[in-house]
């Protein structure tokens, strides 16, 4: 009995051995930075059932450095809320930046926080009360109790549309919509070689090169493969705002490859749907930054560049209104930034203004975004011009047009007053692009021509006024330099876009390009100094030419369609538009007075630009395909 009581001892002493060594085993383990935060017991799940209990399974992260004693203060309980922590995620600078992983926080714009962690505040500009209460606020908690109660700060932590219950549910929809290593090989080769020297929407496309390099080294691993299993590297906000970017890009690359119709607009569309379900994986409305900007700014420009132009206008709406609320509008709002950060939310906010003008000039409406916030770049003052230099230029200059009451006032005075000055900087750019002579490779003969069809169509905008004047028996001469030079730049849009379509897909695919060719073909046959002139009517041919045989390609020996390029549906009115314009103003030999001509097959041509215009069946949704224009057109 004494024997097996004392084997019993033991038995007992062992296993209470084991548990004290497993206790000893599990205090030197590391809790997640949430837990240890606030000393509250950590079972070290990933995430913890103490951060999915207090509602921010999100944030369970591990192995943080420590903060400094600054930082440690201003992430107290007392500065910010309970919920808050800052998770440190890859970046392609050298001085990583620190990006929080919790709701904005409405902070002024002259916190020295901004300096640590730009994106951890929501911009307010400084007359606001929460400005004027940081410049008596200390500790910042003030300012942060005001932002709650005054309700200018978000306080969901995920995308407020989406039913993610758990980080895991989260992950799993983010690995349904992962591009495959094929796709991203594929298509960002498109993207890069021909969506984007012409719109340099990625203000660091080499950096984000890398970050591809990352993620195909991710998924050859298996980390991107296994749905159960979350990855700390890719499940982080601004990590699924990368992915949100890759899958745009390769959504714009899918437009300018070289499948065929319609396998290359269901690419492009898968593509873009999943892009924004990534968006809303990453919170975008709650939570922007510079990747969630860039993205809906290609997403934007593919669906303008799919002939869905309104919807783009509208979706440039809320992208503008979440680059303001990190402050990209202003120069001094982003003045704390980290050094390497500035030029690209500069960049960005570029881009911004860059789709704004193009579609409020193509509409004549009034954009909703400016450039008084930041100085004027000095390169307009210099010489050797690039093309981006000037398409920005363009962009300042087409706000100007759009938002000047100048304009109404006195037409001439305004236009010729930025026509002279967009001719002297015009007379700065680099040599290739000021002459086609000069160009040495095809990169700087495609930049040259995209330049001169985006000139000529500013230009046009600018001298509008005068064509839609009537005729009159004398001209002033200020008028007369306007009507010769909206002349010149229909003449010139028509002929850069010809000469472009022969070296790359680029203006056929591009909405801009096209726009800009066939609103100028269709005033050359239109505007009554113009529409018998023999050169512009070989130039409004050759432009139908260029369309009629993209449209009717039909399919080849094999059964297989030809590889057509896109036209939008509203293009292809504007084309009937013109093809029925020319087909009612045959040319008249002998007539030397346009204004004398009568009659023709099909009734007497109108006279005056404002009348065809206004008249009926002109309105792109009202044209009717004529008789003999081909059965099989593609409407996109």
């Amino acid at each position: 009995m004494s024997n097996r009581s004392a084997a019993g001892s033991n038995l007992e002493r062992q296993e209470i051995d084991r548990i004290l060594r497993a206790k000893r085993q599990q205090r030197t383990s590391k809790a997640c930075y949430p837990c240890r935060s606030r000393k509250v017991k950590c079972d070290n799940g990933h995430p913890c059932r103490t951060c999915q209990k207090r509602g921010h399974p999100h944030i369970c992260v591990y192995d943080l450095e420590e903060p400094s004693p600054r930082k440690r203060a201003m992430l107290s309980p007392r500065n910010s809320n309970a919920d808050a922590s800052n998770v440190a995620l890859p970046s392609n600078d050298q001085h990583p930046i620190r990006y929080s992983a919790s709701p904005l926080h409405t902070r002024p714009a002259s916190e020295s926080t901004v300096q640590e962690d730009p994106f951890n505040y929501v911009f307010s500009g400084e007359n606001t009360v929460i400005s004027m209460l940081g410049s008596h606020d200390t500790d910042g908690s003030i300012t942060h109790k005001a932002s709650s109660v005054l309700g200018l700060q978000n306080s969901f932590s995920n995308y407020p549309f989406l039913d993610l219950k758990t980080p895991v549910d989260r992950w799993k929809a983010l690995v349904e919509i992962l591009p495959q290593r094929e796709e991203i090989l594929k298509y960002f080769h498109f993207y890069r070689t021909s969506a984007h020297p012409f719109n340099p929407i990625l203000v660091d496309i080499d950096g984000f090169e890398l970050v591809i390099c990352q993620f195909l080294a991710s998924y050859a691993s298996g980390e991107l493969c296994d749905s159960d299993k979350v990855s700390e590297r890719w499940s982080s906000d601004r990590s699924v705002g990368q992915i949100s970017l890759l899958l745009a890009t390769l959504a714009s690359g899918a437009h300018y490859s070289d499948l065929v119709n319609p396998e290359r607009s269901e690419k492009y569309q898968s593509f873009a749907r999943r892009s924004f379900q990534a968006l809303r994986l990453a919170n975008f409305l709650l939570r922007p930054s510079l990747e969630v900007i860039q993205s809906l700014l290609i997403l934007g420009n593919t669906l303008q560049n799919n002939g869905q132009s309104d919807g783009a206008w509208a979706l440039l709406g809320t992208t503008a209104r979440l680059a303001q609320t990190l402050g990209l509008h202003t120069e001094k709002s982003i003045s704390r930034w980290p050094e390497p950060m500035r030029p690209k939310a500069k960049a960005l906010w570029s881009m911004t203004v860059w789709q704004d003008s193009l579609l409020s000039l193509c509409y004549d409406r009034p954009s909703m975004v400016s450039t008084r916030g930041w100085q004027l770049d000095s390169t307009t003052l210099e010489s050797n011009l690039s093309y981006t230099d000037m398409m920005h230029y363009l962009c300042r200059l087409g706000l100007q047009i759009n938002n000047a009451e100048e304009r109404e006032r006195n037409y001439l005075d305004f236009s010729l007053k930025l026509l002279a000055a967009l001719d002297n900087v015009f007379k700065r750019v680099q040599p290739h692009l000021l002459s086609r002579e000069q160009c040495t490779s095809l990169h700087q003969h495609l930049e040259h021509l995209a330049l001169r069809i985006h000139v000529s169509f500013s230009v046009s905008v600018l001298c509008r006024p005068a064509i839609k004047r009537p005729p009159r028996t004398s001209l002033s001469p200020r008028l007369r330099v306007l009507r010769n030079r909206a002349k010149d730049s229909l003449v010139e849009a028509a002929k850069a876009f010809l000469d472009f379509e022969t070296l790359s897909i680029v203006p056929l695919r591009t909405w801009s390009m096209v726009h800009t060719v066939l609103s100028s073909a269709l005033l050359l046959c239109l505007w009554e100094e113009t529409r018998h002139d023999p050169a512009c009517r070989d130039l409004q041919q050759r432009v139908i030419e260029v369309f009629s045989r993209v449209g009717t390609a039909g399919k080849d020996a094999n059964g297989q369609h030809d590889n057509r390029q896109w036209l939008s549906t509203r293009h292809v009115h504007a084309l009937v538009a013109l093809r029925n314009a020319v087909r009612d103003t045959p040319m008249r030999e002998g007539d030397a007075n346009p204004e004398t001509q009568r009659g023709s097959p099909r009734g007497q041509p109108p006279q005056r630009l404002s009348d065809v215009m206004s008249g009926p069946g002109m309105r792109f949704g009202d044209v009717q395909p004529p008789g003999d224009f081909p059965a099989n057109f593609d409407f996109g």
